[in-house]
């Protein structure tokens, strides 16, 4: 008989909803217990999956004995039950993203986690989606080649912060930012794809004319110890038909990949690498049927890199270059928690369904994700660059 964990979930608004759901539909977990101080709230969800209610997470986690607990708290809001998961012994814990909205609550969390021999994930879920799977697998292959500049937009639409949580938006987005909100995604994205390159430090500006209460936008710069150099860019100001706007795109000094990851009006959802020149064609073939093996698929494209050839002759002619490109699917793809939980299950770090696609997001992730997040609001305030280093 195959194990099944108990589970609570502690905040079941937005996010910690589709948390209830996935665990009393999971086979191998029972949703066993919920709190959230909104009394109410915690009792409608129970409810529907036959749990038990709790206004109080530490009474939650007093008098259930729980194999797996997820915190979907506020963002400044995840350090104390996850501190108090662990020191309850619930021997698996995972935290919405951010992790935290400062380092010492990210050092404590991580700190309470290691001494009660707990593990803790982020759910950093973008990591989990094919393209971004064959955005790290394309440049951790060096097919390219150096990685040098990169640029990074998410957006959301300004409901975010003015309506998305009724009567407490504003309660709510004052005490996170878009940074903290949106980037916690991207930095964390951007560490996963470059690995094993790490930032060093970063410069960023902000700018409140909007809505006063926390910052409109935050643009910056990531400088890596490999010498890559990033923009990224959040705001939650727009005014658009969509939620979520959200653009990538990579040049190595042989190559380059255009993601349009949640694309915006009138752009398709899209991506596209076009690979260096010594990438021949039977070696793309090579990286197609390697991207299938992990479920990604991707078209593999041979074409004339010479954009002029009508107009402007180019000496030799036009060469035949390999690229890579994906459409939307209609096939969904597993959530990170499905990984998660085949690693508790597995006992492995790395679970045989995640294999080629590098490490799930850990607390210690979330700490350097946290310390990249709290550097650029610093830089913001301070004008000028601020090492991750000063950020200990």
């Amino acid at each position: 008989m195959e194990k099944v964990l108990k589970a609570g979930v502690i905040g079941v608004g937005i996010l910690g909803r589709w948390h209830s759901k996935f665990l009393h539909d999971h086979p191998n977990t029972r949703l066993v217990a919920v709190a959230d101080t909104i009394e109410e709230r915690a009792k409608a969800e129970s409810e529907k999956y036959g749990a038990r209610a709790y206004k109080d997470y530490a009474q939650m986690l007093q008098q259930e004995k729980l194999d797996l607990v997820v915190v979907a708290t506020p963002d400044p809001f995840h350090r104390d039950p996850v501190v108090a998961a662990a020191q309850a012994g619930v021997p698996y814990i995972v935290t919405e993203k951010p992790m935290a909205t400062t380092v010492a609550d990210a050092k404590a969390m991580l700190e309470a986690t290691k001494k009660a021999g707990a593990k803790l994930w982020v759910n950093l879920n973008n990591r989990v989606g094919p393209m971004d799977r064959a955005t790290r697998y394309v440049i951790q292959n060096g097919l390219i080649g150096k990685p040098v500049y990169g640029e990074v937009r998410v957006d959301d639409n300004i409901v975010v912060p003015t309506q998305m949580w009724g009567n407490r938006s504003k309660e709510w987005a004052s005490g996170s930012s878009t940074a903290q909100f949106l980037f916690s995604h991207v930095t964390d994205l951007m560490r996963w794809y470059f690995q094993p390159a790490e930032v060093t430090k970063v410069y960023a500006v902000s700018k409140r004319e909007v809505l006063g209460y926390t910052p409109d936008l935050f643009d910056g710069f990531l400088f890596f110890d490999s010498g890559l150099l990033l923009r990224i860019k959040s705001e939650w100001i727009k005014h658009i038909e969509g939620l979520v706007e959200f653009y990538e795109c990579f040049s190595g000094d042989q190559g380059i990949i255009i993601y349009n990851k949640i694309p915006g009006f009138g752009v398709q959802h899209s991506w596209r690498a076009n690979l260096s020149r010594e990438v021949t064609e039977q070696e793309l073939m090579k990286h197609h049927r390697a991207l299938g093996e992990r479920g990604i698929s991707a078209r593999a494209v041979m074409y004339n890199e010479d954009p002029y050839v009508a107009t402007l002759p180019v000496e030799g002619g036009p060469q035949r270059r390999a690229a890579l490109e994906m459409y939307p699917s209609s096939r969904p793809h597993p959530d990170l928690m499905k990984y998660i939980l085949d690693a508790i299950l597995e006992g492995k770090d790395i679970p045989s369904s995640w294999e080629g696609n590098g490490p799930l997001p850990t607390g210690e992730d979330g700490l350097v994700q946290t310390k990249m997040v709290c550097a650029i609001e610093r830089s913001a305030e301070l004008g000028r660059e601020v090492t991750i280093a000063e950020m200990e």
